[in-house]
C-alpha cells in the first residue's frame, strides 16, 4: 500500500497515472495533508505539495519509507515549457513531474515516454505547431518537460513526417469517416476485451445486420445533410469475416446505395482470423471495392496461438495471406502482439521475421495491454520485469522493419500497457492506412455504426464530441431510434 498526501491540489488522476507508469499492481490511498498530518504507517508514502507565489508555481514530491525520507524532487513553473500557456496544465505537469521523478529514483527505471500517459502522443507535436512552436522548441518540450527519450522523440517525428500530409484544416473539417462494427467471433482470444459474441446463431446475426443497415443508411443521410464527404470506411469487430458472402454483399450495399465505392479513398475490412477466411469471401470483398484487408496472426509461434485460443496455425496464416494476394489485394495489414505470456525475445524475432518475408503492406505492432474484461490475468511481479523485454522486442521489430523498407506511420498508447510501451503501425512507401491516422490523431469526424461503436464528431479545432452506442446487443437493437436521434442532434 502507498499513501499519497496532497497539499495545495487534488490531482489524484495525475498522481495515479504517474504511479501506473512504474507499477500496475500497487494499491494506493489519497489523504489531504491540509487536514491531517502524515502518520507514515504505510510502507511507502508520497507527500505532494503544490505552492503558488506571485503567479509562480512550485511542485514538490517527497517519497518516504515509513518515517525515512528517501527521495525529494521539486520543479518550478519558470523551468517548464508547455505547448501553450495554461495555468491548470502547468500545475498538473508540476505535480506529475515531481512524483514521477521520485518514483523513477525508487524503481531505478527511466520510462521511454517520461511523464506522458495519454493515448495520442504525436498529437502533442501537432498541437504545438498549431500554437506556433518551432520544431526545435517542440523537441525541447518533449525532452525536458515530458522527459521522453531521444529514441522515442525520433520515432514521433518520423511518424509526423508521414501523417502531416493528411493534416489539412479545411479538408479535415468537411470529411467524415465511417466505422462499422461486427461484434461476432468464432472464439474469444484470451487477451481480448472488445464487445463480441461467440458462435452466435445465424438468426441473431441476420437480425443484427438488419438494424445495422438501418443505422448506416440514416447515418450517411445525416452526414450528407451536413455536407460532409466520406473519406474512408473501416469495418471492424469482433471478426467481420464471420459473415458469409451474402451478408457481406448486404452490408456493403448499404454504403453503395449512397456512394460510388470505387471513389472512396480507403475501405478496410478486418478479415482478421485466418480460420474465418475463404476464397469466396475474399472474392466477394474484392468485388465490393474493398481496398484494404487485415489478416492478423498476432504471433507466428504455434504454442502461443494455442494458448491464446486461436483456432488456426502458422501455416493457415501464410495460406490465407497468399490467397488474398492471388485475388488481387494490394493493401494487406497484419497485426502482431508483443509480450504475450510465455513469449521470449526469440519468439518476437521469429514472428517479425516470418511476417516481413511475406511483405504485407502494413504491419501493426501492439504491445500487450492488460484489459479489465480480458480473460488474461497478469502475475503480480511480472510488469516491472517486462520493461527491458518489451524494449528489446520492439527493437527487433524496428530493425527488421527498417531493413525491409517499412517506416512507422502512426502510434498510440494504452492504459496498463506492458512495459509502459506503445503500439506502432509500420508501412511500405505510400501504403499507410488513412483511417488509422485519422482516428488516432482525431483529425476528422468519425461516425460509428453498430454495437459499442464510438462516434467522434468534430466541433472545432482539436475538439470532438463523443457519442457511444450501446454495448448490449438487445439494447442496441431495441433502442436504435434513440441512438439515431442523439446522432442527429449532435450533427446539427
Amino acid at each position: 500500500m502507498l499513501l499519497f498526501y496532497f497539499s495545495g491540489h487534488n490531482f489524484e488522476y495525475e498522481a495515479r497515472n504517474a504511479l501506473r507508469v512504474f507499477d500496475l499492481n500497487i494499491d494506493y490511498e489519497v489523504k489531504n495533508l491540509d487536514e491531517e498530518q502524515p502518520d507514515f504507517q504505510s510502507e511507502y508514502s508520497i507527500v505532494s505539495i503544490l505552492e503558488e507565489e506571485n503567479k509562480t508555481f512550485k511542485g514538490t514530491a517527497v517519497l518516504y519509507r515509513k518515517n525515512e525520507k528517501m527521495f525529494e524532487r521539486s520543479f518550478k513553473s519558470d523551468e517548464i515549457i508547455l505547448e501553450k500557456e495554461n495555468d491548470k496544465k502547468m500545475k498538473k505537469t508540476l505535480v506529475t513531474k515531481s512524483i514521477h521523478n521520485v518514483l523513477k529514483k525508487h524503481y531505478c527505471l527511466v520510462p521511454d515516454y517520461g511523464i506522458l500517459t495519454g493515448v495520442r502522443v504525436v498529437k502533442i507535436l501537432i498541437a504545438s505547431r498549431q500554437y506556433g512552436r518551432s520544431d526545435s522548441e517542440i523537441t525541447k518540450i518533449l525532452k525536458e518537460t515530458y522527459e521522453v527519450t531521444d529514441e522515442k522523440i525520433e520515432l514521433l517525428w518520423d511518424i509526423l513526417n508521414i501523417e502531416e500530409k493528411y493534416i489539412n484544416e479545411e479538408k479535415n473539417k468537411t470529411n467524415y469517416n465511417l466505422y462499422i462494427g461486427i461484434p461476432f467471433c468464432p472464439t474469444r482470444c484470451s487477451y481480448c476485451s472488445f464487445t463480441s459474441f461467440i458462435n452466435c446463431r445465424e438468426e441473431k446475426i441476420e437480425a443484427y445486420l438488419d438494424v445495422l443497415v438501418k443505422e448506416i443508411h440514416a447515418t450517411i443521410e445525416m452526414a450528407k445533410d451536413r455536407n460532409l464527404s466520406l473519406n474512408s470506411v473501416y469495418i471492424g469487430g469482433g471478426t467481420p469475416s464471420v459473415l458469409n458472402e451474402r451478408q457481406i454483399d448486404k452490408l456493403l450495399a448499404s454504403i453503395k446505395s449512397h456512394y460510388d465505392l470505387s471513389c472512396i479513398s480507403e475501405i478496410t475490412f478486418e478479415a482478421g482470423r485466418p480460420d474465418t477466411i475463404t476464397w469466396e469471401k475474399l472474392q466477394c470483398l474484392k468485388n465490393n471495392n474493398v481496398t484494404r484487408i487485415s489478416i492478423n496472426p498476432q504471433s507466428m509461434n504455434e504454442k502461443t496461438l494455442i494458448s491464446m485460443g486461436r483456432n488456426h496455425s502458422r501455416e493457415d496464416i501464410i495460406e490465407k495471406y497468399q490467397m488474398a494476394r492471388k485475388i488481387g489485394f494490394d493493401s494487406i495489414n497484419m497485426d502482431i502482439i508483443l509480450g504475450l505470456p510465455g513469449e521470449t525475445e526469440e519468439d518476437a524475432r521469429n514472428t517479425i521475421e516470418s511476417i516481413v518475408k511475406l511483405k504485407p503492406d502494413n504491419i501493426t505492432v501492439h504491445s500487450l495491454a492488460y484489459k479489465k474484461n480480458a480473460e488474461l490475468t497478469r502475475e503480480s511481479s511480472e510488469y516491472l520485469k517486462d520493461y527491458n523485454l518489451l524494449r528489446n522486442m520492439h527493437e527487433h521489430v524496428k530493425k527488421s522493419c527498417k531493413k525491409n523498407g517499412y517506416k512507422p506511420y502512426y502510434m498510440y498508447r494504452q492504459k496498463n500497457i506492458k512495459g509502459n510501451s506503445e503500439n506502432v503501425g509500420y508501412c511500405l512507401p505510400a501504403k499507410e492506412s488513412i483511417y488509422n491516422m485519422i482516428i488516432i490523431e482525431e483529425l476528422e469526424t468519425i461516425l460509428a455504426c453498430g454495437i459499442g461503436g464510438s462516434s467522434k464528431i468534430m466541433t472545432g479545432n482539436n475538439r470532438h464530441e463523443p457519442l457511444r452506442n450501446f454495448k448490449s446487443l438487445e439494447e442496441y437493437m431495441s433502442r436504435i431510434d434513440e441512438i439515431l436521434e442523439k446522432k442527429k442532434n449532435m450533427l446539427k
